[in-house]
């Protein structure tokens, strides 16, 4: 009877312990859990146009629960590196986001969209350098590496 009893205790013991550790790794799980994001638009993602003589390729990272956006535009002999971008304040899940790229001479609004694996960038530009240049949309489509 008592090895029957001590037993019980043994197996008492170990389902309360196994069920608190289960409890405590699920609890610290939700804690520090990050935003889901859509993690299809991370990536080196390159423009089908390889003729192209505006944005050639991007890429996108993430990390501190926001994308991080480099961006490379045709020049000669080698593309332009038009720096990085933060997109922040984006709602998770999501398919579309928008970034403001500002340089001395122009204004770009730039719209990344996810559409059939695709990465579409609409890119709204005005010129601020009294050039008498045009403001222009492009739209490019650019394919993951």
């Amino acid at each position: 009877m008592k090895i029957f009893i001590a037993a019980i205790s043994l197996f008492t013991f170990i389902i309360s312990n196994n069920f608190e550790i289960s409890k405590a790794s699920f609890e610290s799980k939700n804690i520090g859990s990050e935003k889901i994001w859509n993690k299809d638009f991370i990536g080196l993602w390159v423009n089908e146009d390889k003729k192209t003589r505006g944005i050639t390729k991007c890429e996108i990272t993430f990390s501190d629960n926001q994308y991080a956006v480099q961006m490379w535009g045709s020049c000669a002999p080698q593309d332009c590196d038009m720096g990085k971008n933060n997109a922040n304040g984006i709602e998770e899940g999501v398919s579309k986001f928008e970034l403001l790229w500002d340089s001395n001479f122009a204004e770009s609004f730039v719209t990344y969209e996810l559409i059939d694996g695709k990465l579409k960038m609409t890119n709204k530009r005005s010129y601020k350098d009294n050039s008498g240049r045009p403001d222009f949309t492009s739209v490019d489509y650019f394919v993951k590496q």
